[in-house]
């Protein structure tokens, strides 16, 4: 019988281009995986986004507020819709009634007619006053958000403001001035 020199066997010879096959199909399989996690990410995202565009327009349906109509809006409308897009949120509104500060930071009354105190302008400040410029009345669904004081952002929430009337320059004002409702909605 004459040996075969390099000769393995059937299945020997074919194991070095088993290797090239099985990392292409480990590629494959990875790219799909990724593709599919940023599908799911983006999906997350716009869920999120619609709750909030949603729970917005309840907010601002009317386009005047204040904090009694607020509150029996978050109670009534906004909670149970909410629940029903598995979103939480943080809905604060400020009132403006000198205009809107053109740098909030600033001291110059001419830039910022309210107090440069940033923290309490924020839309995650939650204290409740009277003071323009400040929150003057928030709600939420969230048992984490603190009663007073800044709230941290959440990670993947979304942001938006919205202009409404107001009632300026009291509480119980006949006129209207200008606040602004800030919605922030996460999952």
């Amino acid at each position: 019988m004459k040996k075969l020199k390099g000769y393995i066997g059937p299945l020997g010879d074919d194991i070095p281009s088993i290797f090239p096959i099985v990392f292409a199909v480990l590629i494959f399989t990875g790219t799909i995986i990724y593709a599919n996690q940023l599908i799911s990410e983006k999906a997350r995202q716009l869920e999120i986004r619609e709750g909030a565009v949603s729970l917005s327009y309840l907010v601002t349906e009317t386009g005047f507020t204040d904090a009694q109509t607020l509150g029996k809006t978050c109670k009534e409308k906004v909670g149970p819709r909410a629940s029903s897009l598995s979103v939480k949120y943080l809905i604060t509104l400020k009132r403006f009634c000198d205009g809107i500060p053109i740098d909030f930071k600033s001291t110059a009354s001419e830039l910022n007619p309210y107090s440069p105190e940033t923290e309490k302008t924020s839309p995650f400040y939650i204290g409740a006053s009277t003071r323009a410029g400040e929150t003057w009345v928030s709600c939420s669904n969230d048992a984490g958000v603190p009663s007073d004081g800044i709230f941290e952002q959440p990670k993947d929430s979304v942001v938006m403001s919205f202009p409404v009337a107001v009632p300026c320059p009291e509480a119980d004002s006949f006129t209207n001035g200008l606040g602004v409702v800030n919605v922030v909605a996460w999952k």
